[in-house]
């Protein structure tokens, strides 16, 4: 028995009977195709769906051919088959020579149901649980349409990154110089104090980044100072490093507001 040219696959709306020279079939795809099923039911059903057969209907010769036919198939490709499959091939061999019997004389009215008639209700079952099936399936999910808001703590929000205009930073520059020299002590004794052979921006930066870490609170801009440092090329060089460091993301800038004219803070980022 041979697989019928409707259940084969079509290639350009024509049926390809025969395997096409040079195609690549894995050794397991007839198995996929069988494993789509979710048991005999459910082949059967769809062979009357792909055929446009009336359920309530159903000619019984030709589904049972083409069911035959797919599992003689999976047995020549020595595919499993589940018990389930043999036995509604043989109720579909039952309900075919039943319908070949010619009509006795009955004197019940249970044996003048069309044998047909239960096999059209388990399919119509099937039918309407798939078709609810589908429908839950497409109502909105969580996580695949929709996600829920979340309760967010407002208090562990990170605060909002100060936007300063170049006014700020130039009060900023100033502020430092005047700081610098105040912790110095006095302008005169901080410029003459000396300063290392070389300043560079890469040493001011991991300076200013170890002392940030290693503190346990948010310092000022001027606390970053070198001690004892007014030079103006001292200050300007750990301005840049600080801003470096936030444009890096490896600060973090704050705003204290306690300050009466407010004040830069930086702490480091874990």
């Amino acid at each position: 028995m041979s697989i019928p040219a409707s259940a084969v696959a079509t290639v350009d709306q024509r049926v390809e009977v025969e395997i096409p020279e040079g195609l690549y079939i894995p050794p397991d795809a007839l198995e996929l195709i069988l494993d789509r099923f979710a048991g005999p039911l459910d082949l059967l059903l769809w062979l009357i769906r792909r055929n446009r057969m009336d359920i309530r209907d159903i000619p019984v010769a030709e589904v049972t051919r083409q069911y035959l036919a797919y599992l003689e198939e999976a047995q020549r490709r020595n595919l499993p088959l589940a018990a389930d499959y043999l036995l509604m091939a043989a109720w579909l061999v039952e309900i075919k020579a039943r319908l070949l019997l010619p009509a006795l004389p009955s004197s019940t009215q249970a044996e003048d149901l069309d044998p047909r008639e239960e096999l059209a209700q388990r399919l119509q079952s099937l039918a309407q649980i798939q078709a609810e099936a589908r429908a839950l399936t497409d109502l909105p999910q969580e996580g695949r349409d929709f996600w829920l808001a979340q309760n967010l703590d407002v208090a562990d929000l990170p605060p909002p990154i100060p936007i300063l205009s170049l006014e700020q930073l130039c009060r900023c520059w100033a502020d430092l110089q005047t700081r610098g020299a105040t912790r110095a002590g006095r302008t005169e004794l901080a410029a003459a104090t000396p300063r290392p052979p070389r300043w560079s921006l890469r040493q001011r930066m991991l300076e200013v980044l170890q002392r940030c870490r290693s503190a346990l609170r948010p310092l000022t801009l001027a606390e970053l100072l070198p001690d004892g440092a007014a030079d103006p090329m001292v200050v300007g060089l750990s301005l840049l490093a600080v801003l470096e460091l936030l444009r890096q993301r490896a600060l973090r800038l704050l705003w204290d507001t306690g300050d009466e004219a407010g004040a830069w803070m930086v702490s480091g980022v874990e």
